[in-house]
């Protein structure tokens, strides 16, 4: 059974969002400003202000303050149509995002702090780059250009643009969130096995490869006694793509 989800005093959370499967969720500049575009439209329809936020290849970070109790509608609202418009792009079906966004509840100035400081370093902690030279995170909105990114909490809290980069630098040593799929043995397995017959170290397969690469791939793990469904859940790539291999 679901544990109830916690209504934070303050109104601030941390949320996280992941791929199904750890599977991306952006694979080209238009897909994050996509995301960037819908985050924007629904703060601003659900008065939810954002914070922070860093999108990564596979996941998101959002750091948000929710007055009305509209972080469930504005949450589904995202990721649905996200889902469908990238399903759409990539010519896949099925979940995109795993099957609910993480939460937790921000209750005190300190932690607010670190949160926004473990989010803003997540391109650093994942070896991507420096967090300063990220283009797909807030920061870089406090100094090149106004955005829907409520700002003037922060700026409050450090004084001045200046302190908010040093304390950038900080070490954080709070256990934040993190989500962690859980599969079931026989889905695990089937991870597994794909894995190794793709020989590959991730078993979702990039739907923007040359489609005959795809179809040759499909074909290798149809030929192994994989259904056409499980091939599709694991892969992320169109059933019938898979089934005219």
């Amino acid at each position: 059974m679901r544990k109830p989800r916690q209504h934070s005093k303050t109104g601030f959370y941390h949320i996280v969002i992941r791929g199904v499967n750890k599977q991306n969720i952006f694979y080209d500049d238009e897909d994050y400003k996509l995301f960037l575009k819908l985050l924007e439209k629904y703060s601003l329809k659900y008065e939810i202000r954002i914070h922070a936020y860093c999108l990564m290849e596979n996941h998101v970070h959002l750091e948000i303050e929710d007055k009305h109790l509209n972080i469930s509608i504005f949450m589904q609202s995202i990721c649905s149509v996200y889902a469908r418009m990238f399903n759409r792009k990539y010519d896949r079906i099925g979940h995109l995002f795993q099957e609910r966004y993480a939460s937790e509840v921000i209750e005190d100035k300190s932690y607010f702090i670190n949160v926004f400081r473990y989010i803003i370093q997540n391109p650093e902690k994942a070896n991507i780059c420096d967090m300063n030279a990220y283009k797909w995170s807030s920061l870089h909105c406090y100094r090149y250009y106004s955005s829907f990114v409520h700002k003037e909490l922060l700026l409050e809290y450090f004084g001045s643009l200046k302190n908010l980069y040093e304390n950038l630098k900080k070490e954080s040593y709070d256990r934040f969130l993190e989500i962690e799929l859980r599969y079931s043995e026989r889905e695990a397995n089937y991870i597994q096995r794909i894995k190794e017959i793709l020989q590959s170290d991730n078993p979702i397969i990039k739907p923007d490869l040359p489609l005959d690469i795809i179809k040759e791939k499909m074909k290798t793990l149809k030929n192994s006694g994989l259904s056409i469904r499980t091939i599709s859940r694991v892969t992320g790539i169109n059933k019938h793509i898979v089934a005219n291999a």
